[in-house]
């Protein structure tokens, strides 16, 4: 391939793209979960305004933490999806728990396949662990969602959860890129 080999300031790119993503699923978790009264209502304004923040920041990891050129077109996708995603739970608010499910549920599938493919085509060893986890868990929940009859409470109980796994994934994953990054670290690992 014809990939350069990732530089530090592609991989605390790549680990600043993590955090970004934590904070919106950190925030949907704590709401979700501090919230008593899960109705499906509750789940379609957290995903619909969870999606529509996530897809500038996949936009913006797409092409600037160094990915190459499949995984750059996942992440595209990813941000395309989650804005089309987005504008479907707008338009269904109110429509019922089907509604709900069967968009988070074909998103959440959707989504995690791209990531697992962006994370089988990356030449970035560190990059790719992290976007198969996080893919797989993704098109887990994705299948979950929409597969299995669940209700409200369940439905949106299992969206938090599924927000407060990736979140807190995605920001010890951040942090520890950040970390490994730094120029001070590379001098103590010598």
């Amino acid at each position: 391939m014809n990939a350069p080999a990732p530089s530090s300031s592609t991989t605390s790119s790549f680990g600043r793209f993590l955090i970004f993503r934590a904070v919106p699923a950190l925030v949907v978790a704590a709401v979700i979960t501090f919230n008593a009264n899960h109705a499906v209502v509750l789940g379609q304004l957290t995903f619909m305004g969870f999606a529509f923040v996530v897809s500038p920041i996949f936009l913006m990891s797409a092409f600037t933490s160094g990915l190459v050129v499949g995984a750059r077109r996942a992440f595209v996708g990813l941000s395309v999806l989650a804005i089309v995603a987005a504008a479907v739970t707008a338009i269904t608010i109110g429509q019922g728990l089907a509604a709900f499910t069967l968009t988070v549920g074909i998103w959440a599938a959707v989504s995690g396949v791209l990531e697992l493919f962006a994370g089988w085509v990356s030449t970035d060893k560190a990059q790719s662990r992290e976007m198969l986890l996080l893919g797989g868990l993704t098109a887990v929940f994705g299948l979950v969602e929409a597969v299995i009859p669940l209700s409200d409470l369940y439905a949106v109980g299992l969206f938090g959860a599924y927000a407060a796994i990736i979140g807190v994934f995605s920001a010890i994953a951040g942090f520890s890129f950040g970390l490994g990054a730094s120029p001070r670290n590379k001098k103590k690992a010598n």
